[in-house]
This record gives structure tokens, C-alpha cells and sequence, in this order.
């Protein structure tokens, strides 16, 4: 019965489009789409179907007389593995677009030489504490040569490896044991279906490693956004902790967010500058969700 009160009603809505300006062709080429994408089901079972030129000369032909509300309905071929990939690949082209160089530069050196790596490494094994900036100080100073601190954090990260004896937990698992109660905070930035960018803040407990909350902000991030993001994301949890970790993040320099962690009587622990293992945890809970899920924490478009 319930088979027969739907077929009705499609029947209704299929006379009603009919009688519209356009409507017998609308419905024609959308009948013809439909059958078409379930001949190219049918190709294969064992794999996804590839999409022949005629295929696509058919959809191509159909969606001209198709309304556009109608078209997202029909479309039965997509699988969602194929609109994330190209969500991922619109994604890098806006990024690209918005953060390239609007003028073609000449192309530069290949890279840093191989007596300027090794100086790089030799420095950081002979000075484990060092910073990136304090070393790209030093090797400007010792030979004359300016070197990024970037290139230096690449540099390292790449050619630099710790001795056995520099093992153990860090300083932020230390402080994390031995105080009463530490939170961890961070910001990264996503996608919505229709490009538009999104900021999720990650709260996360240092000791046992629980998901306090997140909070999201739509656009660019003041101060005030950022304490309407952090109080969300604890929403619902009496207890506050007395500690705060968060990087050196100059949204974190906002004298509302400061103004916010002194009413809370939370006090805020820095990370080591440039070095994203001080901040183990929730780094690598950020890593999850944008590399290993190969999606970038896509949200829905608002």
C-alpha cells in the first residue's frame, strides 16, 4: 500500500512538471539520463564503471534540458570517494590561486648545497637546544651565508636525526604528569563542500588524552570568535583546568582571549617555538583528521 500511495504521488509530480513551460523535455532527458546511468551500472559489477566519450555526450546533452535542482537527483553514477577527490583537488586550486605569485618569477637555485646542509646538522648535533632562527643566526654570523630559518626547519626535519640518548618523554608529557590538570589547544583550517573556510578549535585533555570539544568558526577568527569557539568547545564541563597549553599562534595574543583565560583563573603554558613535537598530542590528532582521512575535515556547507 505504502508502494502504491508513493508511485501516486510521483505521478502527480510527473503531470504537474509536464504541464510546466519546458516540462516535456525536462522529463524525457531526465528519464533518458536515469536509464542510462543504470545501463553503465550494469557494465561491471566488480569494479567501478569507467565513463566512455558517448557516456559523457549523453549527460552532457541531457543536463542542458534538465532544471538544476533536478540534476543533483539524478546524478547515481558519483560515488563519494570521487566527489571528495575532487573536493580535495578544488580545494588545492583555491589555495593556489589565493597564495601563488600573480607574476611568473624566474626560476632560483634547486635547493641548499650539500656543505651548507651539513654545517646545518652539525650545528644542531653540537647544540641540541638550538632553535631553527638561533642557528640560521649563528651559520649567517660564522660564514657569511643568510639562511632562512625555514630552510633550516626543512633542512633538519629532513637530513637530522636525535641521538638514542635524547629519548624519553617530553617536556610536555612531564608537565602534563606532575600538574593537577593541562589542556591542550589548537587551531586548523578546512573546506565546506562549496570552498568556503572554516576554523575548528581542538580542545584535548594532555593527561588522559580525552577529546574535550571542538568549536568552529566560519571566516577569519578575532579574539572574540576565538572565546566563542574555546567556550564552546568546554561547554558542559564543570571542571576547568588550571593549566592551558597552546602555541605561540598570534590569535592567542588577543587581550580578549587573555581577558577570557583570567576570568576562567586558567593559566597559560607555551610550547617550545618551532618545534610541533612539544605539542604531541593534539598535533597528531589534527594530522588524523586532515592527512589520514585524505579529506581536510570537509564540514558541511553552512
Amino acid at each position: 500500500m505504502r508502494d502504491l500511495v508513493i508511485l501516486f504521488i510521483h505521478l502527480v509530480t510527473t503531470v504537474a512538471r509536464l504541464a510546466r513551460p519546458g516540462g516535456l523535455r525536462s522529463v524525457i532527458a531526465e528519464s533518458v539520463l536515469v536509464k542510462h546511468q543504470l545501463l553503465i551500472l550494469h557494465r561491471s559489477r566488480q569494479r567501478a564503471p569507467n565513463l566512455r566519450f558517448s557516456d559523457r555526450v549523453v549527460a552532457g546533452w541531457c543536463a542542458l534540458f534538465m532544471r538544476p535542482s533536478r540534476l543533483f537527483r539524478s546524478a547515481i553514477v558519483l560515488k563519494p570517494s570521487t566527489l571528495l577527490h575532487l573536493h580535495q583537488i578544488l580545494t588545492k586550486r583555491k589555495y593556489r590561486l589565493l597564495f601563488s605569485p600573480k607574476c611568473r618569477l624566474k626560476p632560483g637555485p634547486r635547493g641548499p648545497s650539500k656543505e651548507l646542509i651539513d654545517a646545518i646538522v652539525a650545528t644542531k648535533q653540537r647544540n641540541p637546544s638550538w632553535g631553527c632562527p638561533r642557528i640560521a643566526q649563528q651559520i649567517a654570523w660564522a660564514f657569511g651565508v643568510p639562511v632562512d630559518k625555514d630552510v633550516v626547519r626543512r633542512i633538519l626535519a629532513r637530513h637530522y636525526r636525535p641521538g638514542q640518548d635524547s629519548g624519553g618523554p617530553s617536556w610536555l608529557t612531564f608537565l602534563g604528569h606532575l600538574k593537577d590538570s593541562l589542556w591542550s589547544v589548537d587551531l586548523f583550517r578546512c573546506e565546506s563542500a562549496v570552498l568556503r573556510t572554516h576554523w575548528i578549535l581542538v580542545v584535548m585533555d594532555q593527561y588522559t588524552r580525552r577529546i574535550i570539544g571542538f568549536g568552529l568558526q566560519a571566516g577569519t577568527v578575532d579574539g572574540i570568535a576565538l572565546c566563542r569557539m574555546f567556550n564552546h568547545a568546554i561547554r558542559g564541563h564543570h571542571s576547568i583546568p588550571k593549566y592551558l597549553s597552546s602555541d605561540h599562534d598570534p590569535l592567542y595574543r588577543f587581550h580578549q582571549w587573555q581577558a577570557n583565560l583570567r576570568i576562567l583563573e586558567v593559566a597559560e603554558i607555551k610550547t617550545v617555538p618551532y618545534i610541533p613535537l612539544s605539542h604531541p598530542f593534539v598535533e597528531r590528532l589534527i594530522g588524523s583528521f586532515v592527512v589520514d582521512n585524505k579529506t581536510e575535515a570537509s564540514v558541511g556547507s553552512a
